[in-house]
């Protein structure tokens, strides 16, 4: 008990100075988009400032002079992540000052969704100028929203960052994910006042489930109002852990204990009152935390397939969108409760743009000149490729994301991330996207009154080649397999005119559509992760092949 007394007590001393910075940063967020222009300006110089001595400009000759937009375009070319690799390479050598002048204080490991994990440098100058700041202002969003999230020690479960000692090294320095912040860097490091609390502690599990099953028996009787994480399947799984870990966490309420170690009070009633709503199979957060008020995850892409799950598990609860970013960078920051789209982070890096029907991969190995747009530059409705330069010495570097412009504030686009560029399927020219087939299922679910779910999909070879998609469904579906087939096709044919026209010439079969129950999918979701990249996770409806099928259905 003297260590939850000695964190609690830490707690209560950081709040005060843990919302004053948060809503300094968001402030200084809501000029920087009243001045974009200005701000733009001030990231190229701080890019410029700690890149041009490295050995990179020297040995391309780059000079940004004077320095500004147009400059720094024609003086440094667009490249992709491999077309850095060689400099990262010799950056994990020489440590530091290869891409950028800023000392790099480990190595930040992507989920590898493209492939193999990538080696992003984080660096002094992007940890403290960028990467934290984005951090605050996005929480003073949250607290906006749902001030009572720092009423007491126990109101917060704060899921998108862990704290775990690093377990892979590259010539000394940490390599590890962007959500792990352990240990602390630099004193402007991310310090919430929930730092030392036992459910955020290094000493945690560091399996999947056990991780979750602790935070769950620190938090059960407490006056939670704020859940954090970045994707909604930790939530899917946080749920699913408590029910299949029930007779467990009651008998740990019921004694007092974790793990057979006393450590609580006892509670008798709390257990017993958790033994009714744990039965229940569909009991949701709020039946265990009726004071929950906010949670945020990612709300775009295929991450907008859970809403119906969501719904569920957490009725009424308010939520508001995690920033949209990646280990290379943030693209918006959260300023309002908008899950369609929100403000690009416009002092978080020089951000240009390039419209998405342009095949930017074939120019650039083709060694073509690209002409981009800058943030002013765009048209609502419209989709982009997106360029990013950030303080860490990346920059021009093409993130192979496309977003959508869906509104503006002021002059700064408001964006929603729609897809990976170039991540497609093609048997003969149909070239058919993660995107085409949510479109296609969105306007079929609206037609037919149906909730849109998790989804997989993936082709299938045979004498006429197709398409074979899982859909999530409800015990109650009325619809037979063969009527959602049919229904799924034609909404295909309309978002996609080259699958409609291979349809008609047969040279595609019909989507074959089989609905699931159970939450398989969920289940073969949850399968997938590992203690490695958990918190980093994505889930992918769309794959390449159809050897999901078998396992999820089995999942039944």
């Amino acid at each position: 008990m003297k260590q939850q007394e000695s964190w609690e007590l830490d707690w209560h001393k950081r709040k005060a100075s843990f919302i004053e910075e948060c809503n300094s940063e968001y402030s200084n967020f809501l000029d920087c988009l009243n001045d974009p222009d200005k701000t733009q300006s001030d990231v190229i110089a701080n890019l410029v400032q700690v890149s041009e001595r490295s050995l990179l400009w020297k040995e391309e000759g780059y000079i940004v002079s004077p320095t500004n937009a147009d400059t720094f375009r024609k003086a440094l070319p667009i490249r992709r992540y491999h077309e850095f690799a060689p400099y990262i390479e010799r950056d994990l050598v020489i440590k530091g000052g290869v891409l950028s002048c800023s000392p790099t204080l480990r190595w930040l490991k992507t989920s590898g969704t493209t492939g193999n994990s990538k080696k992003i440098p984080y660096t002094l100058n992007w940890l403290t100028r960028y990467r934290i700041p984005a951090m605050k202002a996005m929480w003073a969003t949250y607290l906006k929203h749902c001030p009572e999230m720092l009423d007491n020690p126990y109101s917060v479960l704060d899921m998108q960052t862990v704290k775990e000692e690093p377990s892979e090294y590259i010539n000394g320095i940490p390599y590890q994910s962007i959500s792990n912040r352990h240990p602390r860097l630099d004193a402007g490091d991310w310090c919430p006042p929930w730092l030392d609390a036992p459910w955020f502690t290094a000493d945690m599990p560091q399996i999947h489930e056990e991780k979750m099953y602790y935070r769950a028996r620190y938090l059960v009787g407490r006056p939670l109002h704020f859940i954090s994480t970045i994707n909604p399947s930790t939530l899917i799984s946080m749920r699913d852990i408590m029910h299949n870990q029930r007779n467990r966490l009651i008998e740990d309420v019921r004694n007092g204990t974790l793990n057979g170690e006393e450590k609580f009070e006892k509670a008798p009633l709390l257990a017993d009152q958790l033994d009714v709503i744990l039965s229940e199979p569909n009991f949701s957060f709020v039946d265990i935390w009726p004071n929950l008020q906010l949670f945020s995850c990612w709300a775009s892409a295929s991450a907008r397939l859970y809403k119906s799950r969501l719904n569920q598990l957490l009725p009424g609860v308010k939520q508001i969108p995690f920033m949209t970013c990646g280990t290379e960078g943030v693209v918006t920051i959260p300023i309002d409760d908008s899950l369609a789209s929100q403000p690009l982070a416009i002092n978080q890096a020089f951000y240009e743009f390039i419209p998405s029907y342009v095949n930017l991969d074939e120019m650039l190995d083709n060694n073509e000149d690209v002409e981009t747009l800058l943030f002013n530059e765009l048209e609502e409705g419209k989709e982009y490729h997106l360029i990013m330069s950030q303080a860490n010495g990346l920059c021009r570097m093409s993130t192979g994301d496309i977003f959508r412009v869906e509104g503006y504030i002021g002059q700064v686009p408001r964006l929603n991330f729609v897809a990976r560029a170039g991540i497609y399927h093609s048997f003969t020219g149909e070239k058919l996207t993660e995107n085409h087939i949510t479109e296609a299922l969105a306007s079929f679910a609206k037609q037919n009154d149906l909730e849109l779910g998790l989804y997989m999909c993936g082709p299938k070879w045979k004498e006429i080649p197709g398409y074979v998609l899982l859909l999530d469904a409800p015990l109650d579906l009325l619809k037979t397999s063969d009527e959602l087939s049919e229904h799924l096709d034609k909404a295909l044919q309309e978002v996609n005119i080259e699958y409609a026209s291979k349809r008609e010439s047969n040279r595609l079969d019909r989507i074959e559509v089989i609905p699931v129950f159970n939450n398989a999918l969920s289940k073969y979701i949850d399968l997938k992760r590992t203690a490695a990249n958990a918190a980093q996770y994505k889930y992918k409806p769309f794959c390449q092949d159809v050897l999901f099928v078998d396992e999820v259905l089995s999942l039944q």
